[in-house]
């Protein structure tokens, strides 16, 4: 089983600097590194329709122009056969062009040595740091090149500006790393910049050993993430059997943030729209101030540190609710929502004489923000970490027709996205929109999903309604739209008194 555990860095002003001069230089080489993957992508490549057929696009000899044809090993390899032999030896010889194909990994790797003799800066930081940017350019453009499980291919890669490369990774570290100073302070043992103070507040679990570390910086200072491993720990995927009384489904949505099948509401926390005023406010301060002068930094850091703030708050909640959400419950329905398609700009109206017509995008950009805040892509990732931490499951079923379909009788009741009631004419269901669309997510006994194809039944019981006090900022579903309780809903909320 694989972890990942963050701590705050409270290095001394020395260390300090020279891990802000570690950064800028891994960027540095990162964009060059970057440049030249991208500068023979580019030469080696032509449209289709102008693509000759007889002859090469660009010259055999300006393609691997400077790359040499083999590559020779300096030291026996790591790797041994069963004899205890090494695989590759010293002096041996290994291609970097395989059927037409330039192995840029190893060739990069192997130009770091002429890359420290130009700039000999570069010999204050540690190999294997330096080895790992390279790593970072072959997964880069590998997800550009190569199409994932879905067959998409990320966008083309972007050079990091100052701000946007802000980490470095020790591919190599132990438990050994973690000791204490002379001072009895805890502190993180990081090859070339030394002993580094940090706050180790969550300790290693048993048995578990440090692989590698990731130093951060972040608007609050540098952390470091460690990557732990125990390899005892097995790593599965629950396979548990959905059933009436060990399962329950959710609905996502703006006015509650979750509606239980059970009949728990939960608001929405809007961390950002809180904060937007503040917000706000720093940045009308910002735009006042001239660029790159000491105040304009000062506000830069201030609202870095807001943002920061509010996705720490949304994080936090998250997994607390999803904890509350799991303490019940074996399995969670929840719907395969389309984040993407949710937050699409709408389609541009044009009129007879070509101008642009109201489309209602100003008024879906205040539902986009409200839709970000939410972050309901990131509650389900939370969800399914949590989920697999503690072996349950969760199960994603088709999100159409659940808020269009009464739960009991399964009529069709069309509403549009302001109703936000749901009154049934053929068997009289009076409840709430998101409350209806959350039950029919629920399993039927003995059955092996959720959604309305697993919902053919008429017998079952409406579903009881209880407030919770095990998660903050719960309250009393109000079941009726002026206060009068729901015909289905009175009878077991009294009953539940």
């Amino acid at each position: 089983m694989l972890l990942k555990y963050k701590y705050k860095l409270k290095p001394h002003k020395r260390q300090a600097v020279i891990i802000s001069n570690w950064l800028s230089m891994a960027r540095k080489q990162y964009n060059y590194r970057l440049a030249e993957r991208l500068h023979w992508f580019e030469a080696t490549r032509t449209p289709v329709n102008a693509c000759p057929l007889n002859v090469s696009v660009v010259p055999v000899d300006r393609i691997y122009q400077n790359i040499p044809e083999f590559r020779v090993q300096t030291r026996d390899g790591r790797k041994k056969d069963d004899n205890g032999n090494p695989i590759t030896k010293k002096g041996d010889k290994h291609p970097n062009i395989v059927n037409g194909y330039v192995l840029w990994e190893t060739v990069q790797l192997a130009n770091l040595g002429q890359t420290k003799q130009l700039f000999p800066e570069y010999k204050s930081m540690h190999s294997q740091v330096l080895q790992d940017v390279i790593q970072r350019v072959q997964t880069t453009m590998d997800n550009f090149i190569k199409p994932d499980k879905n067959g998409k291919t990320s966008g083309r890669p972007k050079f990091k500006g100052k701000h946007y490369y802000n980490s470095f990774s020790y591919p190599q570290l132990s438990n050994t790393n973690i000791v204490k100073n002379a001072n009895g302070r805890y502190c993180i043992n990081l090859p070339k910049i030394g002993l580094v103070p940090f706050v180790f507040n969550r300790p290693i679990p048993e048995g578990f050993k440090v692989k590698t570390g990731t130093v951060i910086r972040a608007a609050d200072g540098l952390y470091i993430s460690l990557t732990i491993e125990d390899q005892t720990v097995p790593v599965e995927v629950a396979e548990i059997q959905p059933t009436e009384d060990n399962s329950i489904g959710i609905d996502l949505g703006l006015l509650h943030y979750i509606v239980t099948s059970d009949g728990e509401f939960i608001e929405v926390p809007r961390f950002f729209r809180f904060s937007e005023h503040r917000l706000s406010k720093l940045q009308v301060r910002l735009a006042k101030k001239q660029k790159h002068s000491k105040t304009w930094k000062v506000l830069k850091r201030k609202i870095a540190k807001l943002h920061q703030l509010i996705a720490r708050q949304r994080l936090d909640w998250q997994f607390k609710l999803a904890y509350h959400l799991f303490s019940d419950y074996q399995v969670i329905f929840l719907e395969d929502l389309q984040i993407a398609n949710l937050v699409r700009r709408c389609r541009a109206k044009l009129g007879d004489n070509g101008q642009f017509l109201p489309n209602g995008q100003s008024a879906k950009s205040g539902l986009n923000k409200s839709l970000q805040d939410a972050a309901f892509g990131q509650f389900v990732q939370v969800l399914e970490y949590v989920a697999w931490k503690l072996g349950k499951r969760i199960i994603k079923v088709d999100p159409k027709g659940t808020s269009q379909n009464c739960w009991e009788c399964l009529n069709k009741v069309s509403k549009s996205l302001s109703e936000r009631w749901h009154s049934c004419s053929r068997c009289g269901q009076e409840l709430d929109r998101d409350y209806n669309s959350a039950t029919p997510l629920a399993p039927l006994p003995g059955g092996d999903g959720g959604g309305l194809d697993y919902y053919q039944h008429r017998g079952r019981t409406s579903p009881l309604l209880k407030q919770r006090s095990g998660f903050p900022g719960l309250k009393n579903p109000a079941l009726s739209r002026k206060g009068n309780v729901g015909s289905m809903s009175s009878y077991h909320w009294n009953s539940c008194k």
